[in-house]
């Protein structure tokens, strides 16, 4: 037998056969916190160089949002004083992640003991809670003092499989404990421990999304911990329910709404970013002084909704340094074409795809969306009408908008003839209007207006069917107006248009059992019947819609 020593390795070759011994079976094993480094997301940090320019607020922008949220943390704010989670949401692309980053940032240079998470769907570590509490765990041994570390550290030694355990036992095991015994050391940081959660709605289980809400108030449910979480995400179901069952004085929340000036802050950051293209951008010497134009300005900021995402969008399109961003402008506008292949809002487009992909019923979602943006203007949104019109059960039109309450809002609303109380639908997003009618953006989402109008006036005629005779009365009427506006509208526009007070005056029928009916529907309803007639005979209807048709269905002759 012949040996040859060779650096690391050891060669035995005895008779042919050749074994290979490694130096790596006498290393010694792994300790705790050399365990706990292999369940960490690193791209989960908030200055994770995995997500190198993460979205933030600009200067002077989102600043009473970021103050309400630094005294609730600093405990400056006696409304949130005894509060020990703060939810921050709002519609999808309203800025949530930036602002939770500009507090992450804050912090960090006010040498708070931070540690953040940053879901991010589809990201095979940041889209999963798996790694929650590992990362948490880590970011804060590297950063409170050794007695929390040595404590984490410990439990991988004694079990090496805490990582498969739940949540609850790894929240209990590798955050609660080891703050217990760092406090019970002589640890005193009151208000100086911040957990930031941001983007839970883009964990891929709703069922866990709820969990993380609840495990994080029973770890803080004591009292005992100098801790603060926040969490950021849009406000669907399973999240706002979870959050909706916990304690009022434990829980502030913050929602991303008109109160907080967005629209002021969006016109702030679209002017600066405009500013920066004329003085930075390769071709300013072919930018006017004057670019952009007020009027154009005063479209981008009513597009945005108070939704930075649409803002963002549009300025990384136009800011490109490969063209020229007067011409990408037009485009964004829809005074120019985009060339083949160009999407100005790829970014907003996937986050609309995403969204719309959740719910179940899409198709019934879309006809309803299609009523909302379709309908003629300064017609009310209400619940109770876009329910008797599509023949749905009250309370449907909430159950069907749950799954999409980042784009679709459906809120109270008092402005009922008789005082009641009245729910609306407010799409969030003025650009989904844009996107739904654009068929090369939604694709399989697209609202076809013919296939629509059509669908709609096949509505109409079948509650027409159902109404019963009404005495002429051509006398004129404070809502003639109304029907003027008829004359510019196609049959099928005319159709669906004259649906509103058709509706109405069913409802107004049932609502008003113990008040007497609004005298303005029968003279309405005759009016306007006359006036579908007129518009029939001068326009042709689809197929399943002929003239002749009609004027029997409705019994005019």
């Amino acid at each position: 037998m012949s040996q040859y020593f060779h650096g690391a390795r050891n060669f035995s070759i005895d008779t042919g056969t050749f074994n290979t011994v490694t130096t790596n079976q006498y290393q010694s094993p792994k300790g705790g916190f050399e365990r706990l480094q292999e369940h960490v997301a690193h791209g989960a940090f908030h200055d994770s160089g995995e997500r190198f320019d993460p979205p933030k607020c600009h200067d002077n922008t989102r600043v009473a949002i970021i103050k309400r949220i630094m005294d609730w943390i600093s405990g400056l704010d006696e409304d949130t004083r005894e509060a020990l989670v703060m939810w921050l949401y709002g519609a999808a692309g309203a800025g949530k992640s930036a602002i939770a980053q500009t507090i992450a940032e804050i912090l960090q240079g006010q040498h708070f003991f931070l540690a953040s998470f940053f879901f991010s769907r589809n990201d095979p570590q940041r889209g999963v809670a798996k790694w929650l509490v590992t990362t948490l765990a880590y970011q804060l041994t590297a950063k409170l003092p050794q007695v929390f570390r040595e404590r984490v550290a410990l439990t991988f030694e004694q079990d090496p499989l805490i990582v498969t355990r739940s949540l609850e036992a790894q929240f209990t095991a590798l955050i609660r404990e080891p703050l217990l015994e760092l406090l019970h050391s002589g640890f005193s940081a009151i208000n100086h421990i911040v957990i930031i959660i941001d983007g839970l709605d883009e964990c891929d289980d709703t069922r866990v999304q709820a969990r993380i809400i609840d495990l994080s108030f029973s770890l803080l449910d004591s009292g005992e911990l100098p801790l603060k979480i926040l969490i950021a995400s849009r406000p669907e179901i399973d999240i706002s329910s979870s959050f909706d069952a916990k304690p009022f004085s434990t829980l502030a929340r913050i929602a991303l709404d008109n109160d907080y000036q967005s629209e002021e802050d969006i016109r702030h950051f679209l002017a600066d970013k405009f500013n920066e293209i004329k003085t930075q951008h390769r071709l300013r010497s072919y930018i006017p002084i004057d670019w952009p134009a007020k009027v154009s300005l005063d479209t981008l900021v009513q597009k945005s909704s108070g939704q930075f995402i649409y803002a963002s969008t549009v300025v990384k399109y136009v800011a490109s340094a490969r063209h020229r961003p007067t011409h990408r402008l037009e485009v964004v506008l829809g005074i120019q074409l985009a060339k083949a292949g160009d999407s100005p809002f790829a970014e907003l487009d996937a986050l609309y795809h995403h969204i719309l992909m959740g719910v179940e019923d899409v198709d019934l979602i879309l006809q309803i969306i299609g009523f909302v943006i379709l309908h003629p203007p300064g017609f009310s949104n209400s619940v109770t009408f876009i329910e008797a019109f599509f023949s749905l059960a009250p309370g449907d039109v909430q159950l069907l908008m749950q799954d999409i309450a980042s784009l679709i809002s459906v809120e109270t609303y008092i402005g009922h003839p008789y005082g009641v109380e009245e729910f609306t639908v407010r799409i969030l997003h003025a650009s989904l209007k844009d996107y739904l009618l654009d068929q090369s953006r939604s694709n399989f989402f697209f609202v076809d207006r013919l296939k629509m109008h059509t669908h709609y006036a096949e509505l109409c005629v079948a509650h027409m069917t159902e109404l019963p005779s009404l005495e002429p009365n051509l006398s004129l009427h404070p809502l003639m107006e109304y029907f003027r506006y008829l004359d510019s509208l196609s049959a099928l526009g005319v159709l669906f248009f004259a649906n509103t007070f058709i509706t109405l005056y069913k409802i107004g029928l049932s609502q008003a059992s113990n008040q007497p009916t609004p005298p303005v529907f029968t003279p309405v309803l005759h009016v306007l019947l006359c006036t579908i007639y007129q518009q029939v005979n001068s326009h042709t209807l689809s197929a399943q819609l002929d003239s002749a048709g009609l004027v029997i269905i409705i019994g005019l002759e």
